[in-house]
């Protein structure tokens, strides 16, 4: 009876041993999955953030009486309403509002994913996210 007890003790520490090492080793990858999963929606994130803000600068830009500056009035409202930094607003071509009716318009929002990462660490490193949007003027 006494030996059976041994062996059994044996074996459940040669489980938790082996479990021990199996956590050890997947821990790392789940680590990189989830906080990859985090970073890619980030990103995510910030591509809509932009295309959203060079949509609503470029629907000023279109309309009679937008200006360079309210165009980025506009853009920089959704820019400032999600909380972004390092934002460029580029407008072609500019001077929205001497445009004849029938030019293309076209605003492009860059945001670097440096200044705007939700980490220390940053998988997307050194990578600008953009996002544009094209009307005719009006």
């Amino acid at each position: 009876m006494r030996n059976r007890v041994k062996i059994s003790s044996t074996r459940a520490r040669s489980r938790r041993a082996a479990a021990t090492v199996e956590f050890a080793v997947c821990l790392p990858v789940l680590f990189l999955i989830v906080f990859g999963s985090i970073q890619a929606a980030s990103m995510l994130f910030l591509r809509q953030a932009a295309i959203q803000a060079a949509y609503e600068g470029v629907k000023v830009a279109v309309r009679d009486g937008g200006t360079d500056d309210r165009v980025r009035e506009a853009a920089q409202a959704v820019i400032d309403g999600r909380r972004l930094t390092g934002v460029t607003i580029d407008i072609q071509p500019s001077d929205a509002d001497s445009l004849d009716a029938g030019t293309i318009v076209d605003v492009t929002v860059l945001i670097p994913s440096d200044e705007n990462t939700l980490f220390p660490f940053d998988f997307f490193s050194g990578r600008t996210v953009s996002g544009s949007a094209v009307m005719v003027k009006e």
